[in-house]
């Protein structure tokens, strides 16, 4: 697997979690606009800021349940998968799929 660190917003602290993209998201965002994959990339920075304002007691918690999560996160018509790893402090983009439409 390819991984690759985006850069977080200076204003958030980068040192926190590192964003990490696989190789296979790699190749599905380079299919997207632009805008959308910084929309993409702006939320995964979001998700992983946020988990510092989380705290130690609630990533010591997630640590308890399993080593590895993986979440989702809707953007725009994509579903965007990651993986979270409370040790590592890395968030690793998985995959970037269309949504399905809701009247399915």
């Amino acid at each position: 697997m390819l991984h690759v660190q985006l850069e977080m917003n200076p204003s958030e602290n980068t040192t926190a979690y590192a964003v990490e993209v696989s190789s296979a998201a790699w190749k599905q965002l380079s299919q997207l606009p632009l805008e959308t994959y910084q929309r993409i990339r702006g939320e995964l920075d979001s998700v992983a800021a946020r988990l510092v304002r989380m705290g130690t007691p609630t990533l010591a918690l997630l640590k308890t349940v399993c080593q590895v999560t993986s979440l989702s996160i809707v953007v725009g018509k994509y579903v965007v998968i990651y993986d979270l790893d409370p040790d590592r402090r890395h968030l690793t983009l998985r995959e970037v799929a269309r949504r399905l439409p809701h009247d399915m």
